[in-house]
């Protein structure tokens, strides 16, 4: 026995199990989630859906297709059509539903379609028997023609809301709004290693200008000069470090140092031999014993008593040897001092005749 039906914004009201139901009415269709418009180009894009996929539409109960449940088939929608200003389909029910509709358990069936930007309706994605019209996705309407972006609106959570937070993201990272999710995942990523290695940079360069700073203040003062003086100034304190007035270099010194030190071993052996304490043979000793040790030879001649008398050694302020002659007192003594005849006449003057 055929039903017949009533539309209510979108819904069909059955009786018993018709093969023809009416799906959606011609014109301007009014729901509580939204308006848009059926026509006859409705019809066909549905149609030529159906034909390309090649599979019947399903009628489940209470949208569970849409929820990501188990969603037993109440019927299948085998065939569209366009019938009294209205797009029917051809449906072919289950035992189960058949059962429902006759104990009158159901009562509406509530079609699913997607409308695209120009509001119209233009995919049927399903239909389920309901006894609450407007209820759990009842005509639900999106403005994409994309099946997933309605699945998305009416999964918890709302995926929907995510496409939306993908898509400002991708506008920040300069994709467009046609950018897939890899494409800005991708792009985000790269943004993102980019940012860690920026922030890496800017961290050691922190780093080493704090050094230089603390380098600085130490060098600054070190040369006497305030922290933050400039290049030149630093550079100019350090070269008068190395050269400074009146730096004489390390070789100079050193022989000037050496020469002094000649000087004063030879006044302190010519003050030895003038207080007789040395005798002039002695001399290349005592000068030997004044550059090593000048305090030691100093007390040497100190403690030393007097082994040549006096005006009988006559020595010169530069060393020479005196023109008197020596007595034989005198010899006896460079004797014992070991002191031989041809150093007496060396050193003074006095001559075997």
């Amino acid at each position: 026995m055929k039903g017949f039906f009533a539309l209510s914004g979108g819904e069909s009201e059955l009786k018993g199990a018709p093969e023809i139901v009416k799906l959606l009415p011609l014109g301007h269709v009014s729901t509580k989630k939204g308006d848009f418009e059926v026509d006859e180009e409705s019809f066909k894009a549905m149609k030529a859906q159906m034909q390309q996929h090649g599979v019947d539409i399903v009628i489940d109960y209470e949208h569970q297709t849409l929820k990501d449940i188990q969603a037993p088939a109440g019927g299948w929608i085998k065939e569209l059509m366009l019938q009294d200003g209205a797009i029917a389909a051809k449906v072919e029910w289950t035992d189960t539903a058949r059962q429902y509709l006759k104990n009158k358990e159901y009562r509406y069936l509530s079609p699913v379609v997607l409308v695209n930007k120009d509001n119209r309706a233009t995919m049927l994605h399903s239909a389920a028997l309901t006894n609450t019209p407007a209820i759990d996705g009842m005509f639900p309407i999106i403005n994409s023609v994309g099946l997933e972006d309605y699945e998305d609106d009416n999964k918890e959570g709302g995926n929907k809301k995510m496409n939306e937070l993908l898509k400002k993201i991708a506008a920040l990272l300069g994709l467009g709004e046609e950018a897939t999710e890899e494409e800005v995942m991708q792009k985000l990523g790269e943004a993102l290693n980019e940012a860690k290695r920026l922030k890496e940079a800017a961290s050691q360069k922190q780093s080493e200008e704090e050094g230089k700073v603390v380098a600085n203040k130490v060098v600054c003062g070190l040369l006497g000069l305030e922290a933050g003086a400039k290049t030149d100034d630093v550079a100019a304190a350090i070269m008068a470090l190395k050269q400074p007035k009146g730096f004489v270099p390390e070789t100079e010194l050193r022989a000037l140092k050496e020469k002094i030190e000649r000087k004063e071993a030879d006044d302190a052996v010519l003050v030895a031999l003038k207080a007789g304490k040395i005798a002039a043979a002695q001399k290349d000793w005592a000068t030997e014993y004044a550059l090593k040790d000048p305090d030691g030879f100093k007390a040497f001649v100190e403690k030393a008593p007097q082994v040549v008398p006096m005006g009988e050694i006559g020595v010169e302020p530069d060393g020479g040897k005196a023109p008197q002659q020596t007595s034989e007192e005198t010899l006896k003594i460079c004797k014992i001092l070991g002191v031989s005849e041809e150093d007496i006449k060396k050193y003074f003057g006095k001559d075997d005749k």
